[in-house]
């Protein structure tokens, strides 16, 4: 099967290159309606013209978990597989660790990212990408992974998500038409850290698939 019949419209070799990415506003979010895959996760991958892909943590999640005091990486020539942790974010002595959105070998790391990791809060889909791969099976990958309207669809319902737990443990409740605030975590401890890992990093189902491999 060809490229063409997996990846997204537009994403082939030869081709004229890309117009820039489109996003649309969710609740405060910037939702990528092309260029960018989402996965569950909440890191999303771009696919580069030398067939290497981009990785990095989208906008929901820096909301979310706020400015990392420091980035722990994937070391360069590691292989990772979609769903298995990659890399973790470190705030307050905590830490959130994030799962691969795709197959592959890493090339490279941010080193900007790996200085700076406020870089990936002030430009989470451009300056603050984390890491770079070879992937191995975009083929079966990227049918996992949200894309286009399907990516605004499931942020939209990400969101709610968030909204119903900022609600019932924080007694908070957005006005109609607002948006979400930086640094969630930050501002709501009553919502646990674990908890938010748990369920917007997918770590309990990490820990069931390694159970299962």
């Amino acid at each position: 099967m060809g490229k063409e019949n997996y990846l997204a419209p537009g994403i082939d070799q030869g081709r004229a290159p890309m117009p820039p990415p489109r996003f649309v506003e969710v609740f405060g979010l910037q939702v990528p309606v092309d260029t960018y895959y989402l996965h569950r996760g909440h890191t999303w991958v771009k696919i580069e013209d030398d067939g290497l892909v981009q990785v990095g943590l989208d906008d929901f999640a820096q909301k979310v978990f706020g400015p990392a005091d420091e980035v722990e990486f994937p070391e360069s020539g590691g292989v990772y597989f979609q769903g298995h942790v990659c890399l973790a974010l470190v705030r307050g002595g905590r830490r959130a660790k994030v799962l691969a959105p795709v197959d592959g070998l890493i090339e490279d790391i941010n080193p900007e990212v790996q200085s700076q990791p406020r870089l990936l809060n002030q430009d989470p889909y451009g300056a603050g990408w984390l890491f770079r791969l070879r992937p191995s099976n975009l083929k079966y990958n990227l049918p996992n992974l949200q894309y286009g309207e399907a990516a605004v669809a499931w942020m939209e319902a990400e969101i709610h998500r968030l909204l119903g737990m900022l609600e019932s443990e924080a007694g908070v409740t957005l006005p109609d038409g607002g948006a979400l605030i930086d640094d969630i975590s930050g501002h709501f401890p009553a919502l646990a850290w674990r908890r938010l890992v748990q369920e917007f990093l997918l770590q309990d189902l990490s820990r069931l698939w390694k159970k299962r491999s």
